[in-house]
C-alpha cells in the first residue's frame, strides 16, 4: 500500500469529439468571476459599476497578453523561438491543430496588469479612487491566484521535487514516475489564500492609507512565492546556479512593483500634496 497519494484525476472536466473542458478553464473563469465580484462590491469612489467592468475587460487583456509572452520567453524559450506565431495563436502549426494557449505566466501575468494600471488607468482616475482600485485589486487577486493554483493541480503540472513525507503526491498523468513529491500548486493556493485572510482581517480592523495594502500584499506574495520556488522542479529552459526562472521573475516582478508605485506616490505628491488630503 502506498504512504503517498496518487493524483490520476483526469484533467477534462468533459470532453467530446467537440469540446473539451479542463477544470483548469472553470477554476480559471470562477476566479476571475470572484474577482471581479468582489471589485464591485467593495465600491470605489467617483468609479461606476460599468467603467470598473470595462476597466477589468482591459486589465484581463493586458494581463493574459503578458502572461503568454513571458511562459514563451521564459519557460519555453527553446519551442517558441522557433515558433513565433504560435506565441500568440493558439494553434499548433507543425499539425495545424487548435491546442488552445497552453502555458501562462503569473509574473507575466502581474507585470501585464502593473503596465495597464500604472501607465493607462492611473491617468483616468482620481488619487484616492486609484489607490484605493488598486488595493482591493491587488488583494482580492490572491482569491484568483489561488483558484488557478487549484486548476495547475488537476492539470498535473508544476511539479514539485521528490519527497518522503505523509502529504507528499505522485502525478503519473505529467509525465513523471510514480514517484512521491511535493504538492507545491496545494503549497501555493494555502499560502495565497492565507495572506488574503490575514490583510483581510488586518484591513478591517485597522485604518491604513490608500495603496499600504498593495504593499503588504505584494510583499508577502512575493516572499511566499519565492520559498516555494525551493520546491518545485525547473519548468524553464534557462537554468541558474542558484535560484530558478521562477525566483529570478518573482524578485524581478518584486522590484518592479515598487519602483513603479513609489514613482507614481512620489509623481502624485509633487503634482498634488499628500495622497490623503
Amino acid at each position: 500500500m502506498n504512504s503517498f497519494l496518487v493524483w490520476n484525476q483526469s484533467p477534462f472536466l468533459f470532453t467530446s469529439d467537440f469540446i473539451s473542458i479542463r477544470y483548469y478553464s472553470v477554476f480559471f473563469a470562477v476566479g476571475l468571476f470572484l474577482l471581479l465580484y468582489r471589485i464591485n462590491k467593495e465600491s470605489i469612489d467617483d468609479l461606476s459599476r460599468d467603467y470598473v467592468d470595462k476597466t477589468f475587460l482591459n486589465l484581463l487583456i493586458y494581463m493574459l497578453i503578458g502572461s503568454r509572452i513571458f511562459h514563451c520567453l521564459f519557460y519555453e524559450y527553446g519551442y517558441y523561438s522557433e515558433n513565433l506565431l504560435e506565441i500568440l495563436l493558439p494553434i499548433r502549426f507543425e499539425t495545424l491543430e487548435f491546442i488552445g494557449f497552453q502555458g501562462l505566466s503569473s509574473h507575466g501575468g502581474f507585470i501585464g496588469a502593473l503596465i495597464y494600471i500604472f501607465i493607462i488607468f492611473r491617468k483616468k482616475v482620481k488619487v484616492r479612487s486609484f489607490f484605493k482600485f488598486v488595493d482591493c485589486l491587488i488583494l482580492n487577486s490572491l482569491i484568483f491566484v489561488s483558484f488557478i493554483r487549484i486548476g495547475n493541480l488537476f492539470n498535473s503540472e508544476i511539479i514539485g521535487k521528490q519527497c518522503s513525507y505523509f502529504f507528499c503526491v505522485a502525478f503519473p498523468l505529467s509525465g513523471y514516475e510514480l514517484i512521491p513529491r511535493h504538492p507545491v500548486q496545494v503549497y501555493e493556493c494555502i499560502i495565497y489564500f492565507s495572506i488574503f485572510l490575514f490583510v483581510a482581517n488586518l484591513k478591517s480592523k485597522n485604518s491604513f492609507e490608500p495603496g499600504r495594502i498593495s504593499l503588504i500584499v505584494v510583499t508577502l506574495a512575493f516572499i511566499g512565492r519565492f520559498l516555494v520556488e525551493f520546491y518545485k522542479e525547473k519548468q524553464s529552459d534557462i537554468i541558474f546556479a542558484y535560484i530558478n526562472m521562477g525566483q529570478l521573475l518573482s524578485f524581478f516582478s518584486f522590484l518592479l512593483f515598487f519602483f513603479v508605485y513609489f514613482y507614481t506616490a512620489r509623481r502624485i505628491n509633487n503634482e498634488k500634496g499628500r495622497i490623503i488630503n
